[in-house]
């Protein structure tokens, strides 16, 4: 069976992320499709706005046969490690390709666009290093170095990513098949239309109470949604009664930001506020909410660090249906780690920490709701769709 796999965070689902499927298909001709999904905490550093069981059951109604996990410390990271450890467990389940959406669009494009680039030189290296000791933050350092080399433009998450996976597909001779399909909607745009959809856009409309019905096929009026300003009192708890050092044992609290954000958080009045009144060239948007989610859920540098410098040792399974559990096991005697399809926590020290995080997720919400979260989180996946369902 052929196997194609997606990146995904489905957050929330929306007819772009469909079309996406239904061209994943099309174009690698896969029998299956295997998504890697961030788990209650995304890469732009916030809560996912709908729960990860909510979530997985929406991929499987898309039409997506496998969902895996991409456990949390991985997915609140930079593009690289994002991709680094997507395209790790995509390539662990023998998937043929990857399909993704870029701004660049054609594959033939994307592809000689970035391999005769000067991406990987050592003068990239250097120069990257000596704007970021300007004080510019890595992601804008990087647009604007490749902008003097090559007139590559680098500043859209898409391009980004798609690059960070093509980096990892090229590094370590995986046998993925790149395929990128023209990302049309404006990622950014906190407005929805019927030209222009948008997860940040449904989010927005959903915080202003607006009907998104047309434009996800999930039944969000009727789903818990989380956000990020809703954390503004935990965290200004946690970053008025710890001490400066007890911070900078959190990761991503470095350079001196964790005076920055004791100074700060006396000032603000909400979330938003507060992320604005740090952001500055050095820190980004998204590296100051990651940085918040790491302290609201307590990850300690010496985990972090430990456990980004070395590969997946397990690759959770979130959800499954016949073709999907067909697939796995045809490749069950290639694996080399293992596929979870129970809560191993006392095997893993990564899945406690996933445990950590869902009662992070869940400690702004009520007691029914929370106890749901926890129980959901131990016992509820993989979640199994049967083909008459």
């Amino acid at each position: 069976m052929k196997a194609c796999g997606i990146v995904i965070e489905y957050n929330p689902l929306h007819i772009g992320h469909l079309k996406h499927l239904k061209m994943a298909r099309e174009l690698s001709g896969c029998d299956i499709v295997i998504g890697v999904m961030s788990s209650n905490f995304v890469q732009r550093g916030e809560p996912a706005i709908v729960s990860k069981q909510e979530r997985v059951r929406a991929a499987l109604e898309a039409g997506v046969n496998v969902v895996v996990e991409l456990p949390t410390l991985y997915a609140v990271e930079n593009a690289n490690v994002f991709a680094k450890y997507a395209l790790e467990i995509l390539n662990s389940l023998k998937v043929n390709s990857i399909c993704f959406g870029s701004e660049t669009g054609d594959t033939k494009a994307f592809l000689e666009k970035y391999s005769k680039s000067s991406l990987f030189t050592p003068h990239l290296d250097f120069l990257v290093s000596d704007l970021m000791d300007e004080g510019y933050a890595y992601p804008k350092a990087m647009a604007m170095a490749l902008k003097q080399m090559d007139e590559i433009r680098l500043e859209t998450p898409n391009d980004i990513l798609g690059m960070c996976y093509y980096n990892e597909v090229k590094n370590n001779n995986y046998p993925i098949e790149i395929i990128t399909i023209k990302r049309e909607n404006n990622y950014n745009s906190e407005f929805i239309s019927d030209d222009s959809v948008s997860a940040r856009g449904i989010r927005e409309s959903l915080k202003n109470k607006l009907d998104v019905k047309k434009y996800s096929p999930m039944d969000l009026d009727s789903m818990e949604k989380f956000y990020l300003d809703e954390y503004f009192d935990l965290l200004k708890y946690k970053l008025l009664t710890m001490s400066a050092s007890e911070l900078e044992s959190i990761h991503l609290v470095d350079e001196g930001i964790e005076n920055l954000f004791k100074k700060k958080i006396v000032e603000a009045h909400n979330m938003q506020e507060f992320i604005s009144l740090c952001v500055s060239k050095r820190y980004t948007f998204a590296r100051i909410k990651r940085t918040i989610i790491h302290i609201i859920i307590n990850t300690k540098k010496e985990f972090a660090k430990e456990y980004l410098s070395k590969g997946i040792s397990y690759i959770r399974l979130l959800g499954v249906d016949d073709k999907g559990s067909k697939y796995l096991k045809s490749i069950r005697k290639e694996l080399t780690i293992p596929v979870l399809a129970k809560f191993r926590g006392n095997s893993f020290m990564m899945l406690q920490y996933e445990k950590q995080a869902t009662y992070a997720f869940a400690s702004v919400k009520d007691e029914k709701l929370r106890s749901r979260l926890y129980e959901e989180e131990h016992f509820i996946f993989p979640i199994i769709k049967k083909e008459n369902q």
